[in-house]
Formats: C-alpha cells, sequence, structure tokens
C-alpha cells in the first residue's frame, strides 16, 4: 500500500473492493489509515453506507472501515456461503487483508451477531465490540415474520420508496440511500442467510457465554421493533462474561443509530474512551 493509498479523504469515504474466500467484498474506507482502526459491520439488507452518520463523527480520530457483506450491496452476491460462520470468515479476511490492527467492532443486528462470533472465537484480532442489538432467539421465526416484509420491500418501485421517505422527512441524500438500499440486496441471498441460520437461536449461546473482548450491547425496545426481549435481556446478563455490558433503551426501535444519532455517537464514543472498558 502507498502513502497516497493510506490517505483517505476526510470529507467523503472511499469505496474499494479486496478478495475473502474467493468472492469480491466490497468496502467503504475513511480516515487517516494511521489512526486506530475501527470496523463497522451492517445489518441484515443493509449496506456500507448505512454508517455514514457515524463515520462522519468519527473519521477525524480513526481510520474506519465498512464492508459490504456477502449478499448486499456491490459485494459478490454467491448463491451459497449464507452461514453465519461464513460471514465471520468473510470478516477475519478482511481484516487480514487491510492489515487492520485489531479494530473495534462494531455492529447492528446481523453484524451483531457477526460481533458475537469474532468476540468469542477470535479475541485476537479484534479489541473490543459494540453491538447494536443483535438478534439472538428471535432467529427461529425471522423468516417467517421479517423474510415476507423484506422481499416485498425490494419490489417496492422506487417511487413509493421516495414517497415514504419524503413522509419520514428524510433528507435528499437519505432518500437516495434508502432507494439504493431497497435495490441492491439479493433475494436468493437473504432466504438463504435466515433459513440456514434458524439454529442461531439456539447456538448463539455457546458464543455468547465465550465473549472474550469488552462489550457492550445496546438493546432496543421490543415494542417497537427491537430483536430483544426484556426477560431476554435479563436471562443474557446472567449469562454474560465479566467484561460484558448490557444497555437498554426504551421507547428506541431495532434502527438504534438512525433514531437516535447523537446518543448512539455519545454511547459509542464512552465505550471506545473506556480504560478496559
Amino acid at each position: 500500500m502507498t502513502e497516497q493509498d493510506r490517505e483517505v479523504s476526510v470529507a467523503n469515504p472511499q469505496s474499494k473492493f479486496t478478495e475473502v474466500q474467493g468472492i469480491k467484498l466490497r468496502y467503504l474506507e475513511w480516515g487517516n489509515a494511521g489512526k486506530p482502526d475501527l470496523l463497522l459491520v451492517h445489518g441484515w439488507t443493509s449496506f456500507a453506507p448505512s454508517w455514514n452518520g457515524v463515520a462522519d463523527y468519527f473519521q477525524d480520530r480513526f481510520h474506519i472501515v465498512a464492508p459490504d457483506l456477502r449478499g448486499h450491496g456491490e459485494s459478490d452476491k454467491p448463491i451459497t456461503g449464507y452461514r453465519l460462520r461464513d460471514f465471520a470468515e468473510d470478516i477475519r479476511q478482511l481484516i487480514k487483508n487491510l492489515s487492520l490492527n485489531k479494530p473495534a467492532y462494531v455492529g447492528h443486528s446481523w453484524g451483531g451477531n457477526i460481533g458475537t462470533i469474532l468476540a468469542a472465537d477470535s479475541p485476537a484480532i479484534i479489541s473490543r465490540a459494540f453491538l447494536e442489538d443483535p438478534v439472538y432467539w428471535r432467529m427461529i421465526h425471522a423468516f417467517m415474520t421479517a423474510l415476507p416484509n423484506a422481499l416485498a420491500r425490494r419490489n417496492k418501485p422506487e417511487a413509493e420508496i421516495r414517497a415514504e421517505a419524503k413522509q419520514k422527512n428524510m433528507s435528499k441524500a437519505d432518500e437516495d440511500m434508502e432507494v439504493y438500499r431497497n435495490h441492491h440486496f439479493s433475494a436468493d441471498a437473504l432466504t438463504r442467510l435466515l433459513t440456514d441460520n434458524r439454529d442461531w437461536a439456539f447456538g448463539f449461546e455457546d458464543f455468547f457465554k465465550r465473549i472474550a473482548v469488552p462489550t457492550k450491547i445496546l438493546v432496543a425496545d421490543q415494542k417497537v421493533g427491537g430483536a430483544i426481549m426484556r426477560e431476554e435481556m435479563s436471562y443474557l446478563e446472567r449469562l454474560a462474561p465479566p467484561q460484558v455490558r448490557c444497555e437498554f433503551w426504551e421507547g428506541v426501535g431495532h434502527g438504534m443509530k438512525a433514531a437516535k444519532p447523537a446518543e448512539y455517537n455519545q454511547a459509542l464514543e464512552a465505550w471506545l474512551n473506556a480504560k478496559g472498558a
């Protein structure tokens, strides 16, 4: 990597590709590679630009990398390879390929599931984890509830998506991003991703109780779309190793950073700055 390659525009990310497990993975890069590494991993049906607000807040202090997961965005969309272990291995190889130095890992939803695996099985390659409403027990029925809605959204006309965005008072940039996001994930990948991982609802505990890096889990309110029940949170707190902390956000749904961007960035900043977390 040349010195020019290492200098990344602060104002806008660079879009690049790397090969992992025989497929091309697109990633966005912000900041200067000489700063501490921060790895942002999106959720199901999303893509790397969903982290724009977080990257804008932290890019002057961190070297930030956010991939499009396989089956999403501009990354390859293979027919197979959608087990959680495949996604985790993609991230391991991404970290190796880019020579990231024990990045702080931040994951939303499905990205939180991947982070749970890495924090348990690969603690030597990440420094800490910040997991936004990961999907644990509810994975067992997600394919019956979330999948039909996601597939219907994928086929929704652009004009309808833009009309809904305007009703939500989205900015033009966020509106454009919503249109892109809804039309750039693979329906086949989405189906495989959920149906092939229903056992995660039972298997996640093995990883959760072995988390070996300082980890903060933000728990959204199930009453407004959160993925973790309050009763489940109580159980997780009893199961968790000492380095795991859970924090419940009342009245905030699954998309926590979108609903409360300032509060989210402040919570992440506090976690990144905590000594030994």
